[in-house]
C-alpha cells in the first residue's frame, strides 16, 4: 500500500494517503479484514470532501460476494443502482 502511495498523480492526495497509512496501519490477515480497512480508508476521504459514508458492512454486498448482481447494490443493498 506504501507503494500505492507514491503513483497518485495528485502530491496532495498521495500525502492524505500516506497520512491514511501512519494513522491507521493496513490491516489484511484475512480478505475480510482488508476489505474492511480498505472501506474505512476511503471513508476517511470522503469525509475529509464531505461525501456520504459508505456503510462497511455492506462492503460483500456491493463488491465481495456478489449478493447483487454484477455488484449492483446502492448503499442500502437495493438492486436498483446505476452501474
Amino acid at each position: 500500500m506504501a507503494i500505492l502511495s507514491r503513483l497518485y498523480p495528485c502530491k496532495d492526495c498521495a500525502d492524505n494517503f500516506k497520512e491514511i497509512l501512519k494513522t491507521y496501519p493496513v490491516q489484511a490477515e484475512s480478505h475480510a479484514q482488508f476489505s474492511q480497512w480498505l472501506c474505512d480508508a476511503h471513508n476517511i476521504v470522503n469525509r475529509s470532501l464531505g461525501k456520504p459514508q459508505f456503510p462497511c458492512q455492506r462492503v460483500d454486498a456491493r463488491w465481495g460476494k456478489l449478493e447483487c448482481l454484477d455488484g449492483g447494490c446502492d448503499l442500502e443493498g437495493n438492486m436498483d443502482f446505476p452501474q
